[in-house]
C-alpha cells in the first residue's frame, strides 16, 4: 500500500505515514474483540479460512478499483483499515492455535517451526513484489497478495480440529465479553515478566513504525533505489531470519528465556540506526547489514517472547491475555508513523529516521537495564527452567 501511495498516486510524506497508521490503528482496535473472540469459538480453523477469505476480496479490491478508475487515496486508507482488522485477528489465533495444538515442554520449537515456515515464505517474497512491481506496475502485482491469501485458506483446510477451546470459555454477550477481558488484564497486570515483553515490544514498535513508514519513501526518494533493490535488502533480512529460525530453540535454551529480551531487543533497535546511516555510506550495503542484523535479532527476540508469554498464560485465557499486551504494543505504531510523518515534514526524512531509531534503543535499553528477578512461569507440565 504504501509503494501505491508514493509511486502511483504521488502522495506526501504525511499521507503515507497515515496509511502505515491507519492499518496497524485498526488492527490495535480489533484484538481485544480478537482476543475474546479466539477464545469463545470452538473452531480455530475455521476462523483462519473465513478471515483468509475476507482478506482476499478486500485486498482484491485494489485491482478492482484501479480497472475501474476509481483508486485514490481513500480507497488505500479503507483497505488498509479493514486488512489491518482482519490481520490482528489473524495473529491472535495463530498464537491461541500454537499454544493449545503444542504441550507446553514444546512450546519453543513450535514457534520456531511456526516462524520459519513463515519467514520461508518470506524470503522470496519482497524480491518478487519488486520484480512484478517493475514488471507489470505496482497495482496489478497486488493481486498476488490477493492470492497469496486464497493459498492460505486452502491450506487451513488441511489444518487438525483440534485445539478446540477449552473447558470454561467465556460467554456471549456484551457483559460476559466485558468480564474476560478483565479476567485477562488482572492476569497481564499481575506478572512482572509479561509486562518486560510488552515495554520491549511497545519500545520497539514505536521507533520502527516511525521508520517504516518512511521506508519506503527514503529508499526511492533519497537513496535512488530500485524496487527490485529494495526487495533484494528485504530477502537479506529474512534470509537472516530463516538463520535465527534454525537456531533460536538453542540460542534461547543457552542463555535463557529471561535474557532473550534484554540481549536480542536492544541489539534489534541498534541495528535500527544503520538505515539513516545508509544516505552518508554505501546505500544498498548498508542496508543489507541493517537487514540481515535486524533480521537475525528479532526472529530470536520474536520466537524466545512468545514462547514465554504461552507458557506464563493459562491456555484458557491466551487469547485474552496476548490480545491486551498487543493492543499496549501496537497502539504506538499509527503514533509513531503519524509523528514520523509530521516530523519529516519538520525536520526532514534522514533526522528523523535517526530519532526514531534512537528512541527505540533507549526503550529497549531501559528494559535491559533492569534485573532479572523473573522466570517462566510452570503452568502445568512446563518447564521449570527455560535452560533445561
Amino acid at each position: 500500500m504504501p509503494t501505491i501511495a508514493v509511486l502511483v498516486l504521488r502522495a506526501p510524506p504525511l499521507a503515507v505515514s497515515a496509511l502505515f497508521a491507519v492499518a496497524y490503528g485498526a488492527q490495535a482496535a480489533s484484538v481485544p474483540f480478537a482476543g475474546v473472540l479466539v477464545d469463545s469459538v470452538r473452531s480455530l480453523r475455521r476462523l483462519l479460512i473465513v478471515v483468509d477469505l475476507l482478506q482476499v476480496l478486500v485486498v482484491g479490491s485494489v485491482p478492482v478499483s484501479r480497472a475501474l478508475s476509481l483508486l485514490s487515496l481513500p480507497v488505500l486508507f479503507g483497505v488498509a483499515a479493514l486488512s489491518g482488522g482482519l490481520g490482528g485477528l489473524t495473529g491472535i489465533a495463530i498464537r491461541a492455535f500454537a499454544a493449545r495444538g503444542v504441550a507446553p515442554a514444546d512450546v519453543l520449537a513450535g514457534n520456531a517451526v511456526i516462524t520459519g515456515a513463515r519467514t520461508a515464505g518470506q524470503v522470496p517474497g519482497p524480491a518478487l513484489a519488486g520484480w512484478l512491481i517493475q514488471a507489470l506496475g505496482v497495482v496489478t502485482a497486488v493481486a498476488a497478495d490477493a492470492a497469496s491469501y486464497l493459498l492460505s485458506a486452502l491450506i487451513c483446510l488441511r489444518l487438525p480440529v483440534a485445539a478446540a477451546g477449552p473447558a470454561g470459555r467465556p460467554g456471549r454477550g456484551l457483559r460476559a465479553g466485558r468480564r474476560s477481558l478483565r479476567e485477562g488484564l488482572a492476569v497481564l497486570a499481575g506478572s512482572p515478566a509479561l509486562i518486560r515483553l510488552t515495554v520491549a515490544d511497545s519500545a520497539l514498535n514505536l521507533g520502527g513504525a516511525a521508520i517504516g513508514s518512511l521506508y519506503v519513501l527514503y529508499a526511492f526518494r533519497i537513496l535512488g533505489l530500485k524496487p527490485g533493490a529494495l526487495g533484494t535488502v528485504l530477502v537479506v533480512q529474512n534470509a537472516a531470519a530463516l538463520l535465527a529460525v534454525a537456531t533460536a530453540t538453542r540460542v534461547s535454551r543457552r542463555i535463557g528465556l529471561e535474557r532473550v529480551v534484554p540481549v536480542f531487543a536492544p541489539a534489534a533497535a541498534a541495528a535500527l540506526l544503520l538505515i539513516p546511516a545508509a544516505s552518508w555510506l554505501a546505500p544498498l550495503a548498508v542496508l543489507g547489514c541493517y537487514g540481515a542484523i535486524f533480521g537475525y535479532c528479532t526472529t530470536v527476540w520474536a520466537i524466545g517472547s512468545v514462547s514465554l508469554e504461552q507458557l506464563l498464560v493459562p491456555p484458557g485465557q491466551i487469547g485474552r491475555v496476548i490480545a491486551l499486551s498487543r493492543v499496549v504494543s501496537l497502539v504506538v505504531i499509527p503514533a509513531g508513523a503519524l509523528g514520523g510523518g509530521a516530523l519529516a515534514d519538520l525536520w526532514g526524512t534522514r533526522p528523523t529516521l535517526l530519532a526514531a531509531a534512537l528512541a527505540a534503543l533507549a526503550g529497549t535499553l531501559t528494559v535491559a537495564g533492569r534485573p532479572s528477578t523473573w522466570r517462566p512461569g510452570t503452568r502445568e507440565g512446563g518447564l521449570a527452567d527455560p535452560k533445561a
